[in-house]
């Protein structure tokens, strides 16, 4: 019982093996981080970001060398129990001890877990700001999104390589938000409603780099449309944001114009070949590959080329009725690996 629960502990850890030259030592332990908490009363009035910032309190931005030391702590307890877990002991005593240590080791990597993540939090709500035009109904989902996405960066996270922590989790959170985000348009969850400054500018901008080649400055934005810089240096992120919305899926059944066309109509190859007649014969040549060369070269030219067993014959020197042989044989043997699954064309 006490092995089983061991190993268990063992096969359910999230991370990749990482094993320091430091952890092989019997007498090294990792620094502990861990910052004390400051909590704020809830306040259910609160917007989903201020909400999110307090929960589970709050503490200061860990150092570089602060952040190492609680992946050092979360990997060194992972090496502990796999170690555990491949050990023998000789009596219940030493089993019940074991799987206590491990139980022990698995809440420490949970709280080291939870330090980073409290830590990190603000990269969250950054990586959010591209999303605010959405509004506060989406911001809780947009919330939900990047706290999964920062957990899993913290189990994926490879410390030996040397990228900062803060790099590798922000690109994570952005992906996450960015794939959440274009899932809900083409679905039509999320609507796009662009208040009126965001078409002004939108206007002017594409209207200016149609003329001029490239997008203008914030200051020409002022003099063309009235709006403060200030407005308008936040408005253009929102802008870039609506230009990257995809497109919603069209069904191929869509009709268009009067007569009745549908898209399938419209955008049918009639050139290209059936999937299930490509890939039969894709198998088939794939079979033909495993013949020998000299039978191989024979099914080539008469069945690819289009020649006759009199002109395959004159290209080897040989008869037409022994060109005959070669292909019924061949054929005979390309039934055979196609119906059973052997490769062998010796069979």
């Amino acid at each position: 019982m006490y092995q089983r629960e061991l190993k268990s502990l063992a096969d359910s850890l999230p991370f990749k093996k990482v094993e320091l030259p430091e952890f092989k030592r019997s007498t090294w332990q990792p620094t502990v981080v861990r910052q004390k908490r400051t909590y704020m009363p809830s306040d259910r009035s609160a917007q989903a970001i201020g909400r999110f910032l307090v929960e589970r309190g709050m503490v200061e931005l860990l150092t570089p060398e602060n952040t190492l030391n609680l992946f050092k702590e979360m990997h060194w307890c992972a090496y502990q129990i796999r170690k555990l877990s491949r050990k023998r002991f000789v009596n219940v005593r030493q089993w019940h001890k074991a799987v206590g240590n491990a139980r022990g080791m698995i809440s420490q990597i949970e709280a080291s877990e939870e330090e980073l993540f409290i830590a990190n939090r603000r990269l969250i709500v950054s990586c959010i700001k591209p999303y605010f035009w959405i509004g506060q109904v989406w911001l809780a989902d947009f919330l939900q999104e990047g706290s999964k996405a920062l957990s899993n960066a913290i189990r994926k996270f490879d410390f030996t390589r040397g990228t900062p922590f803060y790099v590798y989790a922000q690109k994570a959170v952005q992906n996450r938000l960015r794939n959440f985000f274009r899932d809900h348009v083409r679905s039509g969850s999320i609507g796009m409603r662009p208040s009126r400054d965001m078409v002004t500018i939108k206007e002017i901008i594409n209207a200016w780099v149609k003329e001029h080649g490239k997008e203008p400055e914030n200051d020409v934005l002022v003099k063309l449309t009235g709006l403060p810089e200030e407005r308008i240096a936040k408005i253009r992120p929102f802008i870039h944001q609506w230009d990257n919305i995809p497109a919603p899926l069209v069904s191929l059944d869509a009709m268009f114009g009067e007569n009745g066309t549908n898209l399938y109509d419209l955008v049918e190859d009639v050139d290209a070949e059936e999937a299930s007649g490509a890939a039969q014969k894709s198998e088939i040549w794939t079979a033909v590959d495993h013949l020998p060369p000299r039978a191989k070269y024979i099914m080539r030219l008469r069945f690819i080329e289009g020649r006759t067993l009199e002109e395959t014959g004159k290209i080897l020197a040989l008869t037409r009725a022994r060109i005959k042989q070669i292909q019924d044989d061949s054929l005979r043997k390309l039934r055979q690996m196609l119906r059973r699954g052997v490769k062998n064309p010796n069979m």
